[in-house]
């Protein structure tokens, strides 16, 4: 029966649209996939869509509108959402291994659990968002904005965050061994209890940050910024510490055997060095040159608040 004078019939866009936001769980056809794929969804209109357990491997989406869209759990493996708005997007627990994500607004986005293995995040503005325990080894973060979100326990390992925003970001815990974090504006950060064996810190701004039981073990830390930041118990041992700032870094029971580059003029600048652990020879010149830094200081606290994206 041909449909009503006036009437046109729905596209096939049209039609996976619907289904894509009326059906949680849905998994398209093989023809209906092919058909996806071929007719794309650029700059489609998902605001708050339910798409929950959605099948979206291989999606064109660019510059989509995923406003508050819910995509938990949901399979996005190898997805094109570049220049995609996923404000406040909820992507907890989603596969999003080798997605396009690069000039996306990720602002506020919760990505709790999610797997961004190898996922493309240049440029992606990740300002409070949550990526507690999110698995990004392999991502490409560089330019990335990261401000006061929280990757607390993360796996960044093999990451490039090259010239990325990190001011104030939770990062207790997280994994960054062999991370590459050059450039990387890292002011006020909490890295306590983080894993940064191998990670290249060249030219990092480091500026207050909580280094706290940090492990940099052969960490690159060449021309980095280190002023009061706090590397209480940190390990650097074998790290590179040629031509860094430590103007009043706190240095309170950091195993220093065998850094690299560091010299006493560098180390008179330092706050404290108590309860250090040096090679002999550098240790006999710092008695020599400035004994008080080894001596027991004056009592002092240093706060961090978390991260907006962790209350």
């Amino acid at each position: 029966m041909p449909p009503p004078r006036g009437a046109l019939p729905a596209s096939p866009k049209s039609v996976i649209i619907r289904k894509l936001c009326g059906l949680s769980s849905y998994r398209f056809a093989r023809s209906e996939k092919e058909m996806f794929m071929k007719n794309r969804l650029w700059e489609t209109n998902f605001w708050e869509a339910e798409l929950s357990n959605a099948m979206l491997q291989g999606a064109e989406l660019g510059g989509a509108d995923l406003l508050k869209a819910d995509l938990r759990n949901a399979v996005l493996w190898k997805a094109n959402l570049r220049g995609a708005d996923l404000w406040r997007a909820n992507l907890e627990n989603a596969v999003l291994m080798q997605v396009n994500f690069k000039d996306a607004d990720l602002r506020n986005t919760n990505l709790r659990h999610a797997n961004l293995r190898e996922a493309n995040l240049q440029n992606a503005n990740l300002q409070n968002a949550n990526l507690m325990k999110a698995d990004l080894q392999g991502a490409n973060l560089q330019g990335a904005m990261l401000q006061n979100a929280c990757l607390w326990g993360a796996n960044l390992r093999n990451a490039d965050l090259t010239g990325a925003n990190l001011q104030q970001t939770e990062l207790t815990g997280a994994n960054l061994q062999n991370a590459v974090i050059r450039q990387a504006d890292l002011w006020r950060s909490n890295f306590m209890n983080t894993d940064l064996h191998e990670a290249d810190l060249h030219g990092a701004d480091l500026t207050g940050a909580n280094l706290q039981n940090a492990l940099l073990w052969k960490a690159n830390l060449r021309d980095a910024d280190l002023w009061r930041a706090d590397l209480r118990n940190a390990l650097l041992y074998e790290a590179d510490l040629s031509g860094a700032v430590l103007i009043a870094t706190n240095f309170i029971g950091v195993k220093f055997q065998k850094a690299k580059g560091v010299t006493v003029r560098q180390l008179s600048e330092v706050r404290t060095l108590y309860n250090c652990d040096f090679d002999m020879k550098l240790k006999a010149r710092i008695k020599s040159i400035c004994p008080h830094l080894l001596e027991r200081p004056a009592v002092f606290s240093v706060t961090y608040p978390l991260s907006s994206a962790v209350m």
